[in-house]
C-alpha cells in the first residue's frame, strides 16, 4: 500500500523526534538540540548519504537489469555505452591503482613540456604548471574563451606525490620541481589583472610559452587550422606565467618528466579510491546518467515540478519585496538591475539540457566505445570525452553557447547532490537526487518544504545577491553596476556584519543568513510576530507548533556526523549562526533575556536587503 500524505507527513515528524536531543537547550546550541541522536539511531552518516544510497540502488537495478524489454529505449547506444562502463567498473579490481598504456604518452618523443602537459589535459588532468579550462567572456555568457592562468595550489598532495617516487634520485628530481613551481604559485595568489586577448596576441605576449604546440596537441587541431581559429583567451597572472616559461625552459625533461608521471598517477588514482561504480559515473558522464534517471527512474517529475516552482515563485515574491523595501537605497538604475535579474532568474530540475532528441543523447557518446571488461581503458575514455565535450564549442568560429544543448560538465570527482546556482546562466539547479524524503517529497505538508526546501532554495537564491553574485547581471554578464553596488556603504557594511563572527567562506555565510530569514519570510509573512498569535498542533504533530517545527525541519539538512571544513562553515556552526540571526526565534523558543541580546544587536546589521522596519 503506497504512503499518502499524512503518512509521510507523520513520518517525517518522527523523524525529527527521533533526531532530538532534549537535554540541549535550543537556545544555546539548536544544532545539538535538532540533531544530536541523529548518530545514535540512524545507519547512515548523514541524510545525503541516505539519499544517495537510495539513488544508487536505483541505479544499479537498472544497470543490472538482464533484459531491457520493460524499458522503451530511446537512446539505445548511450544506454549500451552506460552498461558497459558500469559492468566493467563493478568488475574492476579494488586497489588504489592499476597501472595503465596512458603512462606511455610519458616516453620522450619531443622537447617540449608544452606537448606533454597538453596530453595530460586531454585526460582531464589540470593544473600541472597551467590552469586551463573552458568558461564563457566576463562580458558575453554565450561566448566560450579559455581562461589561462598558473595552476592552482593545493590540488593534490606534495607528500603523496614524494612518496611515489620510485627512488631517492627521483624523489629529490621531483622534490626540485615542486618546490620551483609552489614558490612561484605563492608569489602570484594575489595578481587578479586580467587580459582578454585573441591566439596571436597571447603568442606575441607570454612567447616564453609554446602555446602554438600546447593548443594543437589539446584541441587536435593542425597548425594552419589552429591560426585560422577564432579563439578568445582570458589569461590572469601575466608576470607569473612569463617567469614559469622560463623556469621549465630552464629545466630538462629528465628532471619534468618524473613530477609529470606522478602527477598522472595521483589523478588516476583519484577516480579509483574507495570506488563506487554510480557515483563514479554520476561525476565523470553525467549527461548519461542524468538521462537515464530521469527517463527510466524518476518518477515524479510532474508534481516536483509544480511544488519546486511553487515554492520558487514565493521567494521571489518575498525578496521582490525586499527589494522594493530598498535596505540599501540604491537609485533607480540600481534597483532596475536587481529588479531583472531576479526576474529572469531560472529554476531548472535536474542537469540536463532542454534537448530532448535520441539522437542528441546518443550523438554524445560516439566518440567512446566502452568495453564490458577493460575498466582502466574506459576511464581513459570517459576522462578524454569529457575533456573534448568541454572544449567542443571553441572549434566552431564565431561560436556561441547552445544553450539547448547545455549542462553542467565540470572536473569533478564527485558530483553535487545539493542544489547550486550558476551566476552566468541565473539558473538554480537542483539535481534529481535530492529530490527524495527524508529531504524533500511533494506529498509534504508545507511546513516541512518550506523550511528546509525553502532554506536551500533561498540559500541559492541569495548567492546571486551577495558580493560575488551581485556582479552578475541578468544574463550572466559581469556588470559595472555590480560592482557599483557592491562598494556602496550600506553593502560593505552588511558584509563587515556577517565578518564579525569566524568564517569559511564568508558569501556561504550571508548566502545562510539571507537564506533562512528568506524562507521564513516568505512562509510566515515579513510582518510575522509568533507572540501575537495562538498557533494550534497539527494533526500529525502534537509537541511542536509551527514556527518551531520551521526550525526543527531546516535543521534536518544538517543532521549527521559533522564533515570536514571545505566551502562551507562546520554544519552546527550554520545551524546556530543562521538561527540566531533571526530575532523570532528566540521568541519561538521561549529564550531567556540574556540569550537573547545578543542576536536582537545583530538583527539591526545583519541583514543585507531585508527591510529593516521588519520583525
Amino acid at each position: 500500500m503506497g504512503i499518502n500524505e499524512m503518512d509521510i507527513n507523520r513520518l517525517t515528524a518522527l523523524e525529527i523526534h527521533k533526531n532530538l536531543n532534549k537535554t540541549i537547550s535550543p537556545c544555546s546550541n539548536f544544532w545539538s538540540y535538532a540533531c544530536g541522536s541523529f548518530s545514535h539511531h540512524s545507519e547512515y552518516i548523514d541524510n545525503f548519504q541516505r539519499v544517495e544510497l537510495k539513488y544508487t540502488q536505483k541505479m544499479e537495478e537498472f544497470f543490472e537489469a538482464n533484459n531491457l524489454k520493460d524499458y522503451e529505449m530511446e537512446a539505445p547506444y548511450l544506454v549500451g555505452q552506460m552498461r558497459s562502463y558500469y559492468k566493467a567498473c563493478i568488475n574492476a579490481p579494488k586497489t588504489n591503482y592499476q597501472p595503465t598504456e596512458l603512462m606511455n604518452i610519458l616516453t620522450p618523443t619531443t622537447n617540449s613540456w608544452e606537448w606533454y602537459v597538453a596530453k595530460l589535459r586531454k585526460y582531464g588532468l589540470n593544473d600541472v604548471f597551467l590552469h586551463e579550462q573552458v568558461d564563457v567572456a566576463y562580458n558575453d555568457s554565450s561566448k566560450p574563451i579559455i581562461q589561462l592562468k598558473m595552476s592552482e595550489a593545493n590540488t593534490f598532495s606534495p607528500r603523496l606525490l614524494l612518496e611515489l617516487a620510485s627512488d631517492a634520485p627521483e624523489t629529490q628530481t621531483v622534490r626540485n620541481v615542486l618546490n620551483s613551481t609552489r614558490n612561484l604559485q605563492e608569489k602570484c595568489y594575489e595578481d587578479r589583472d586580467t587580459y582578454s586577448w585573441s591566439l596571436e596576441e597571447l603568442i606575441e605576449e607570454i612567447p616564453q610559452i609554446d602555446w602554438q604546440i600546447y593548443f594543437q596537441e589539446l584541441l587536435d587541431l593542425k597548425e594552419n587550422d589552429l591560426k585560422r581559429s577564432d579563439l578568445r583567451f582570458e589569461v590572469s597572472q601575466l608576470d607569473c606565467l612569463k617567469e614559469l616559461g622560463n623556469l621549465l625552459k630552464a629545466k630538462s625533461l629528465d628532471t619534468i618528466l618524473p613530477y609529470l608521471k606522478i602527477r598522472l598517477i595521483l589523478h588516476l588514482r583519484k577516480y579509483q579510491t574507495n570506488l563506487n561504480c554510480v557515483h563514479h559515473m554520476r561525476a565523470l558522464l553525467p549527461l548519461g546518467m542524468n538521462y537515464i534517471y530521469n527517463k527510466y527512474i524518476y518518477q515524479n517529475r510532474i508534481e516536483d515540478t509544480q511544488k519546486m516552482e511553487e515554492i520558487f515563485a514565493s521567494l521571489r515574491g518575498t525578496f521582490r519585496k525586499y527589494i522594493e523595501a530598498n535596505r540599501l537605497q540604491l537609485n533607480s538604475e540600481e534597483l532596475t538591475y536587481v529588479r531583472s535579474k531576479l526576474n529572469a532568474m531560472k529554476l531548472k530540475l535536474g542537469n540536463l539540457p532542454e534537448e530532448k532528441s535520441s539522437e542528441y543523447y546518443n550523438n554524445h557518446y560516439r566518440r567512446v566505445n566502452f568495453s564490458d571488461f577493460h575498466f582502466i581503458k574506459n576511464l581513459e575514455q570517459a576522462l578524454s570525452l569529457r575533456t573534448h565535450l568541454q572544449h567542443a564549442a571553441l572549434l566552431v568560429n564565431e561560436s556561441r553557447l547552445q544553450l539547448s544543448q547545455y549542462y553542467v560538465n565540470d572536473d569533478v570527482t564527485k558530483a553535487r547532490t545539493s542544489p547550486y546556482y550558476e551566476n552566468e546562466r541565473n539558473t538554480l539547479i537542483v539535481p534529481l537526487i535530492f529530490l527524495q524524503w527524508p529531504l524533500y517529497d511533494h506529498r509534504q505538508h508545507p511546513i516541512f518544504v518550506q523550511s528546509l526546501m525553502g532554506f536551500i532554495l533561498g540559500h541559492e537564491l541569495s548567492h546571486a545577491f551577495e558580493q560575488e553574485g551581485i556582479l552578475y547581471d541578468s544574463l550572466g554578464n559581469e556588470s559595472p553596476l555590480g560592482w557599483q553596488i557592491r562598494q556602496s556603504d550600506l553593502f560593505q557594511n552588511s558584509l563587515q556584519c556577517a565578518a564579525e563572527t569566524p568564517f569559511a567562506s564568508l558569501k556561504e555565510r550571508l548566502a545562510d543568513l539571507n537564506g533562512l530569514q528568506l524562507a521564513y519570510d516568505s512562509f510566515f509573512g515579513l510582518q510575522h510576530d509568533s507572540q501575537l498569535f495562538e498557533y494550534r498542533p497539527y494533526e500529525f504533530e502534537s509537541e511542536f507548533l509551527a514556527p518551531q517545527l520551521f526550525y526543527l525541519s531546516f535543521a534536518q539538512f544538517f543532521c549527521g556526523s559533522l564533515p570536514p571544513v571545505l566551502g562551507h562553515d562546520m554544519d552546527d556552526v550554520r545551524v546556530n549562526v543562521s538561527v540566531k540571526n533571526i530575532q523570532q526565534f528566540a521568541k519561538d523558543f521561549k529564550c531567556p533575556l540574556q540569550e537573547k541580546h545578543h542576536e536582537q544587536q545583530q538583527l539591526n546589521y545583519c541583514q543585507m536587503w531585508r527591510p529593516s522596519q521588519a520583525k
